[in-house]
């Protein structure tokens, strides 16, 4: 799709830089601090259809100005994101990949004869963003919180519930028991589908996968009680899942606890959870 001032198009893996940067200002500006590197587009490129699924925006310098992605979670359920670089906003370009993103949608329901439900993430005080996504028939449907806290001296060591144990994840022993509980503990998590356990454990096979990240709490008869999956990118420690089995609630502090007291080198961790039980204690 072309326009007069700029151009949307298929991206490359050499693009993996500029959209990295791009995510990073747009996260400067509407959440006050990026937590996004190279390795991450990288990541999720690799699990991506970049010729059908995966757009960028040129602008008349060949410079990126905006991108998007739309990620197929389930049979009917699509999970788009999008974002324009703040100095670019208003020249019709988060339209234009909305725009897409519909078409994209339009087309696999026309393919597979499967109705689609589209779902975009944006953060809520864009009011360009909000106001966008109204404009074309979207409405909120759930609000979440990214957390996050500076870890300027060393993390407390974690305190154990008797009985519990906390051990790294082992590859080649634990993917099903921990694919398990997280299908259990994020059953009544809002709009949850259960991803196939091939998807699931493609991460375990990504060149930038660490073992000591993904943290387990177990039972004195060693079943997964809950978990903590993080990745460690530079400086940033980022807590992707939480979660905890039915037969133990009130212990997903524990993975945690032991999650940030191996960041010690981390300037800052981050987390994206839900759990069906309320929240978590202080830490």
């Amino acid at each position: 799709m072309t326009n007069s001032t700029f151009r949307i198009r298929r991206p490359s893996l050499k693009d993996a830089q500029a959209v990295c940067d791009l995510v990073a200002a747009c996260d400067t500006e509407d959440l006050g601090a990026p937590d996004i590197v190279l390795d991450d587009v990288l990541d999720m490129w690799s699990g991506f259809d970049l010729d059908h699924n995966v757009w960028v925006v040129e602008d008349t310098d060949l410079s990126l100005i905006g991108y998007a992605f739309l990620e197929e979670d389930s049979e009917e359920k699509l999970f788009s994101y999008g974002c324009v670089l703040p100095a670019a906003r208003g020249r019709g370009v988060g339209a234009s990949l909305v725009k897409s993103l519909e078409a994209r949608a339009s087309e696999l329901r026309n393919t597979t004869g499967v109705p689609k439900r589209l779902q975009g993430m944006i953060p809520t005080l864009c009011e360009d963003a909000v106001r966008l996504f109204e404009a074309q028939g979207f409405a909120p449907v759930r609000y979440f919180k990214r957390m996050g806290i500076r870890l300027d001296t060393e993390p407390a060591a974690a305190i154990l519930p008797e009985g519990l144990t906390i051990e790294p994840f082992m590859k080649g022993r634990d993917e099903q028991a921990v694919y398990d509980a997280y299908v259990e503990s994020f059953a009544d998590h809002w709009d949850f589908a259960v991803p196939p356990f091939e998807k699931w454990t493609e991460k375990t096979q990504l060149p930038t996968f660490e073992e000591r990240w993904w943290l387990i709490a177990r039972d004195p008869n060693g079943e997964v009680a809950g978990f903590a999956l993080g990745r460690m990118r530079e400086d940033l420690l980022f807590i992707e899942q939480i979660g905890v089995r039915r037969p133990f609630p009130g212990t997903a502090a524990v993975p945690v606890q032991g999650i940030l007291s191996r960041g010690s080198n981390a300037r800052f961790a981050g987390c994206r959870c839900s759990q069906p039980f309320g929240c978590l204690p202080p830490l």
